[in-house]
């Protein structure tokens, strides 16, 4: 495939599973499931998209402009048409993550949430063995157990060959560091996959920091990825999940890289001050963060990605399409990066390929 020469991997994609995959819930499920849904479609339906729209499968919105457009594409659901898509935008192999409605604690049923998790990762598989070289994902866990969010994780990566999980910013009421969730990170960094935080500040039934202050779209959407990042990379670094777990690899997605510089230097800044209030670390944040298993994704067009290669250099920033999320650029975010002019060769490629190569452990 490659855009300009340079071979792509998308660190961030979405969908990869068939429209059918509801159906292969065990049937005891069914109308947790119709309750779950309703939930979700309530509670997303109070933040309109551009244009006042709500994006629903199979809608078109063909002939609005382009800030009211909102329509999913068939790429969600088929991956004949994902792999069109791709070759589209210049992209090799992707890497699908889950919508993030809070499938971990759906309904605070664990059983609930376990069968949820456990068919939606299954669904993935069955997608991705379509094009297994170019099709892949990342892992959705019932984190509101944990026990049963490891023995999940083992299955979906020795059985359906997941590349990683996936986990939110927090977990409702406890921090990603919470001494609970070191089974999950035990059983990653032994089954050799990354750890990727994606979103979930705004999830039904998540307990919020800071957005329920909000009420727009605008507002939650802005601010819930980037602070949600920031959280987590404290949670591994002051919280020392790093620390504890000396092999683990760690990515931030979805959440744009132009705070990280400057977060680093925050959280050293407050650890030489107080190192005695951080007892689960002895060094500083940025240096478990900077030493080669942590990542970050970026927006193709963020106008800080080059600032951040300046500062922290460009062997931790990802490549994502963000495909097809209403804000994603499709199908120019690979040639977007190709064609940056604050980037040199050296730095392309470590960014669209070679990092995400290293980040999910890819041939």
């Amino acid at each position: 495939m490659a855009v300009n020469g340079f071979r792509v991997v998308d660190a961030d994609g979405h969908g990869g599973e068939y429209r059918s995959w509801p159906s292969k819930l065990p049937e005891r499920f069914a109308p947790q499931f119709e309750q779950w849904r309703e939930r979700c479609k309530q509670h997303y339906g109070k933040l309109t998209l551009p244009g006042g729209g709500l994006a629903r499968p199979g809608d078109k919105f063909e002939g609005k402009s382009a800030v009211s457009r909102v329509e999913v594409r068939e790429g969600m659901h088929d991956p004949a048409e994902r792999l069109k898509d791709m070759d589209l935008e210049g992209i090799d192999v992707t890497v699908n993550y889950s919508g993030g409605p809070g499938e971990e604690w759906a309904l605070l049923d664990a059983d609930f949430a376990t069968a949820l998790c456990q068919t939606i990762n299954s669904a993935k598989a069955e997608f991705n063995a379509y094009a297994p070289e170019r099709l892949k994902s990342v892992a959705i866990l019932p984190m509101i157990d944990p026990a049963r969010a490891a023995a999940e994780l083992r299955r979906a990566v020795t059985e359906l060959g997941h590349v990683g999980m996936v986990t939110r910013q927090h977990i409702r009421d406890k921090n990603l560091d919470d001494p609970s969730f070191d089974v999950v990170w035990a059983e990653a960094e032994k089954l050799g996959v990354p750890v990727c935080i994606h979103g979930g500040g705004q999830a039904p039934d998540q307990f919020p920091i800071a957005v329920d202050r909000y009420r727009s779209r605008l507002e939650v959407h802005a601010l819930t990825h980037p602070f949600g990042g920031m959280l987590a990379v404290m949670n591994f670094t002051v919280g020392g999940i790093l620390h504890r777990f000396p092999k683990l690899r760690l990515g931030i997605m979805e959440a744009n890289c132009w705070w990280l510089p400057g977060w680093l230097e925050r959280l050293d800044e407050h650890w030489e001050r107080m190192p005695e209030q951080a007892p689960n670390i002895d060094r500083k944040p940025s240096e478990y963060f900077m030493d080669g298993r942590c990542f970050v994704g970026c927006d193709p067009g963020e106008g800080m990605v080059g600032t951040v290669v300046k500062l922290l250099g460009a062997e931790r920033i990802v490549y994502a399409s963000d495909y097809y999320h209403w804000d994603c650029g499709f199908p120019e975010t690979a040639r977007t990066v190709a064609n940056r002019t604050d980037l040199d060769d050296a730095a392309k490629r470590k960014i669209l390929s070679e990092n995400a190569v290293r980040l999910y452990g890819l041939s």
